[in-house]
């Protein structure tokens, strides 16, 4: 049996948990299959990215959300199921893909050395720690921090990237928490509650 939410159990919590609490029990009242619940809490967690980057954006004065909003969206997962394992790995692998251009950029090669060195380093670097699902995705960050204009500093430009794929990931890292949290904990069943 869920438990019930009363008034003064949302008040004290801040207005995001009230907006997952409100998504959480429109989408278990309603009456539809888990493929249509899926699809409209992946509607909801890209909104809520969005919404939280552009606020971001607002607050900090940086326009350049681009990239930020492409890291974002490829965290997301629209199985709610899997949502936070994938979230997670595909952090990790963004990580490797940041992690593995930077490294490439300190050898001041050609950009089509530099992107297939990271290429590689990158793929090998997933291979090694397990990381392999998610390999486009750390190919992704790679392209992200590589493509830059030729007449701006090629370090700022890099790290500002870097900066916004790491963003990305840590919006999208929230709002998967704020969205699956009790898909992620065990259950704690109480002793009576066990078949005989």
């Amino acid at each position: 049996m869920r438990p019930t939410l009363r008034a003064a159990d949302v008040a004290p919590l801040g207005s995001a948990t009230r907006l997952t609490l409100a998504v959480r029990r429109f989408l278990c009242s309603v009456n539809m299959n888990d493929t249509h619940k899926n699809l409209l809490l992946y509607i909801t967690k890209c909104v809520a990215a969005v919404s939280f980057i552009y606020f971001l954006s607002y607050l900090f004065h940086f326009p350049d959300i681009g990239w930020c909003l492409i890291s974002a969206v490829l965290v997301l997962s629209p199985n709610a199921k899997e949502a936070l394992p994938v979230a997670l790995t595909r952090i990790a692998a963004k990580l490797v893909g940041s992690a593995s251009i930077l490294l490439c950029l300190l050898g001041g090669l050609p950009n089509v050395v530099t992107l297939s060195l990271a290429y590689c380093l990158a793929i090998t670097a997933c291979f090694l720690f397990h990381l392999v699902n998610a390999s486009r995705t750390a190919l992704a960050a790679v392209t992200i921090i590589m493509l830059h204009p030729t007449e701006a500093h090629l370090w700022d430009n890099s790290l500002e990237r870097v900066l916004s794929v790491v963003t990305g990931c840590i919006v999208a890292l929230v709002i998967t928490l704020a969205f699956h949290r009790r898909l992620s904990e065990p259950r704690n069943d109480a002793p009576g509650d066990h078949a005989k």
